[in-house]
């Protein structure tokens, strides 16, 4: 048994899926523009700055204003759910 919150996603907000919802979300356009910018030196740092690096963009999403959530769409409920983000051990509401 677990209890699920429904949320209305925030601009900020990256929803994971496919399709039409979340490509042109805002939040997720947002979310591929910093990926974008920090793709070389992603690819440039050496194995152990790579975690480093993705928890930074994590991280510059959770502080916006609203804070960024990633969320994923609930099938069950038809809604969006709250998720764990990459397994860092956090939760996003």
């Amino acid at each position: 048994f677990s209890i699920v919150m429904s949320v209305v996603p925030s601009n900020n907000d990256v929803l994971f899926g496919r399709g039409n919802i979340s490509a042109t979300h805002e939040g997720n356009i947002q979310f591929r523009s910093i990926v974008e910018s920090r793709k070389r030196e992603y690819h440039e740092a050496p194995w152990k700055e790579k975690k480093e690096i993705v928890i930074s963009i994590i991280r510059q999403i959770q502080s916006m204003d609203p804070p960024g959530r990633f969320l994923q769409r609930d099938p069950q409920f038809k809604g969006v759910e709250s998720k764990p983000c990459l397994g860092l051990g956090t939760w996003v509401p």
